[in-house]
């Protein structure tokens, strides 16, 4: 069954892309498309939930078992459509699940140094990060990147989408503006932070190390705790060539995180800068 008279998927083909039964390309494909269709998009996520919600008879396959209840719901998606972005767009509860999905979504494919807040994996960083420009996006999280743009344009969240989608410049007003409407939200400090060190890494520029060494502190002054704007801190003090001075960074961080994926970083990290002559 094709979706808007043809010019969508199937229903059986979305239920393939639910069930990670497509090829790279063909992936790729409908990706792109449920990030800019909304019908196809509610039907998507009705059927994820369904697939994981769903008690499913072990004799019958499960794309057909749910695409069986798809259809059926299908006739109710344009009009419920309307209320279901209403619904996800209002309050913060909302913005929160979003940013659930994008963490979810990124998982451990970790493109760049910094830490952002909002609760990410840990993962060593994936490819070149100095002079990189364009940054390779799994289907997933670019369908929770476009969302998010569409429903929180101007919200803090799309500038943490920015980050991952590797504009960091786009990201910064976004999370400066927030940052001057909450001046005592230290999470806004430290995600502006990262920002810049995505510009410092990639542009290897000493100027944009500066201003994230600058947000870093300053996110610290309100929480002298936070792990993500201690990395950041440490970070940019390292990238700043004031190598004491991130050698000191990185053991108070470790001071607060010696156990995770972080931790064994910071202590890379320290261990390169004491070898230095």
């Amino acid at each position: 069954m094709k979706l808007n008279g043809g010019a969508c998927p199937s229903l059986e083909t979305i239920g393939a892309f639910v069930d990670d039964r497509l090829k790279d390309r063909e992936r790729e494909t409908i990706a792109d498309h449920l990030a800019t269709c909304e019908t196809c998009y509610f039907v998507f996520s009705e059927a994820a939930r369904t697939r994981v919600t769903q008690q499913v008879p072990v004799a019958v396959p499960i794309s057909r078992f749910t695409w069986r209840y798809a259809a059926a719901g299908l006739a109710a998606a344009a009009t419920l459509l309307l209320a279901v972005n209403v619904w996800q767009s209002s309050g913060p509860s909302a913005e929160e699940r979003a940013l659930t999905n994008l963490v979810a979504a990124v998982g451990t494919a970790r493109t760049f140094e910094p830490r952002l807040t909002g609760g990410f994996a840990y993962a060593p960083v994936r490819g070149p990060v100095r002079g990189a420009s364009n940054v390779a996006l799994t289907p997933d999280t670019r369908i929770a990147i476009a969302e998010i743009e569409k429903q929180f344009a101007a919200r803090p969240i799309a500038g943490t989408a920015a980050i991952i989608a590797g504009d960091p410049n786009r990201a910064i007003p976004i999370l400066e503006k927030a940052s001057g409407d909450n001046p005592n939200d230290a999470k806004l400090l430290s995600d502006v932070s990262a920002a810049y060190l995505v510009i410092a890494e990639r542009d290897n520029s000493k100027d944009a190390a500066s201003r994230a060494l600058a947000m870093a502190n300053r996110a610290l002054e309100i929480d002298r705790l936070m792990p993500e704007a201690l990395f950041n801190r440490a970070l940019a003090l390292q990238l700043s060539g004031l190598n004491e001075d991130a050698k000191v960074a990185w053991q108070a961080y470790l001071t607060i995180d010696d156990r995770s994926g972080w931790a064994d970083e910071a202590r890379a990290r320290l261990r390169i800068l004491s070898n230095q002559p």
